[in-house]
């Protein structure tokens, strides 16, 4: 200890003092990380909060959604969401599989819920929220967007609740698989889910334009089968990434398991 970098790096021979110089490189790296982690949430329009992944990273977002959707689950994005999560659900497309596309889905105030009231929202609006001056790429890249026109949870719960009723149609399997007998959710549970089947049966129904559907599926529904059915655009992107696909938890212990290793070298 008490090595200069000059010292350490002077005898680049040495495979002692070379791991030693990556690891006090690591450490300024982390502590200066650690300096945009204190300040990007209040001032995020600086070069050092540029990448979001050094202070607020995809397993801290997939936590804030998982928050989101523990305290609203019947919302569009968590369906959305809920799919990304299930490795067999292979009918979303991986770009909005990504923690930071699902999040503005919930909490962006272009084309989201704009739930900017809720916890689960609260880093996303310090970075990303409405007339926020940011430096955060993040919150504008392409490769993250949210879905274009994606039915709010009103919408949706008022338009399944108008599909299916009290007393829904002896054909409406949707409705019976996702019932939704008024426009709450204790008892329209899934929305999204019942509103999305009932359109894919018969997309010329009212509700599907008033809340927003088409428009959905019309803009980009071949990446969206799986609330859009197969009657749309040929899909760009087949499936999600096993990258887009894993739990908080997951990168998590994968982040545990890098410091580790440098920390035991």
């Amino acid at each position: 200890s008490g090595a200069s970098f000059e010292s350490i790096a002077a005898d680049p021979h040495s495979t002692h003092n070379m791991l030693r110089f990556i690891i006090v490189l690591a450490l300024a790296a982390s502590t200066y990380a650690h300096q945009g982690d204190a300040t990007c949430f209040n001032d995020p329009n600086r070069e050092v909060c540029k990448d979001a992944e050094d202070f607020y990273p995809k397993f801290a977002v997939t936590d804030s959604l998982g928050m989101l959707c523990t305290a609203m689950p019947h919302m569009p994005g968590c369906a959305v969401k809920s799919c990304c999560d299930d490795a067999s659900c292979t009918d979303v497309a991986a770009k909005y599989c990504e923690p930071w596309s699902l999040i503005k889905n919930i909490c962006g105030t272009q084309s989201g819920e704009m739930m900017t009231g809720m916890m689960g929202c609260s880093n996303f609006n310090k970075l990303c929220g409405k007339d926020v001056a940011t430096m955060v790429s993040q919150c504008t890249d392409a490769a993250t967007v949210p879905i274009a026109s994606l039915p709010t949870t009103m919408k949706s719960l008022n338009n399944a609740a108008t599909v299916c009723g009290a007393s829904p149609p002896a054909s409406s399997t949707w409705c019976t698989a996702n019932p939704c007998t008024t426009s709450d959710a204790p008892n329209c549970a899934a929305p999204f889910t019942t509103l999305s089947e009932a359109c894919k049966a018969d997309s010329t129904k009212s509700e599907c334009s008033a809340s927003g559907w088409t428009a959905m599926c019309t803009t980009d529904g071949g990446n969206l089968q799986k609330f859009c059915g197969s009657g749309f655009t040929t899909k760009v992107e087949v499936g999600t990434s096993s990258a887009a696909r894993l739990s908080s938890a997951s990168l998590l212990a994968a982040a545990v398991t890098a410091f580790a290793v440098i920390v035991n070298v």
